[in-house]
């Protein structure tokens, strides 16, 4: 026991401890726009009406910046760079019409099944539509043949899909077609926030 100087307390260490975890939860200040007394938890700048007026404010300011830019030469040649790289990957994967086939549609319901609605990284179980039937190697590297091979198929959900497209996207063709399922189950878990 003893007399806490800042709270005046006589009280044992654990019980010091919550209380001083109970004042910093407590703690509060008012939103920094000017003239709104609304009071916010500590970690915050703005109250959720002013957050959100700054964020569209923000988001139109940014969109306005774009199409000025594209006015502009560079920002033509960056514009023509973008979509060259965007139509040369992306939109081929997405708008050749394998997604919609109806061979894909059966071999995708036959993964979710056979993993039993569970995803590869964590094990967890998710809706139909939360999980993402993925090619480990991706299809680009594929041959037609080797894109419905239910030995390459696992299934992701959202958030981890775009963690793996964003890292396929960094990662070279060689290592990527002998990238293997533990490989990406040690990156896609290691990383989590």
């Amino acid at each position: 026991m003893f007399i806490d100087e800042k709270y005046g307390l006589m009280s044992s260490y654990e019980e010091l401890a919550i209380l001083k975890e109970l004042d910093n939860k407590m703690r509060a200040h008012r939103c920094a726009e000017i003239g709104c007394r609304e009071l916010i938890p500590l970690r915050w700048d703005y109250c959720d009406k002013h957050y959100q007026l700054r964020m569209q404010k923000y988001i139109k300011a940014k969109q306005i910046s774009n199409e000025t830019k594209a006015k502009t030469l560079r920002g033509q040649r960056e514009l023509a760079e973008q979509t060259k790289v965007y139509d040369k990957g992306r939109r081929y994967e997405l708008h050749d019409g394998f997604y919609q086939s109806k061979q894909w549609t059966r071999v995708s319901e036959f993964v979710k099944q056979r993993d039993g609605y569970c995803d590869a990284i964590d094990g967890n179980l998710w809706d139909k539509g939360d999980l993402i039937v993925d090619h480990i190697i991706p299809r680009r590297l594929l041959s037609k043949s080797e894109q419905l091979d239910t030995e390459n198929l696992w299934l992701l959900t959202k958030r981890q899909h775009n963690h793996k497209t964003a890292v396929e996207s960094k990662l070279n063709e060689n290592v990527l077609k002998h990238a293997g399922r533990n490989w990406w189950i040690n990156v896609l878990s290691s990383s989590k926030v």
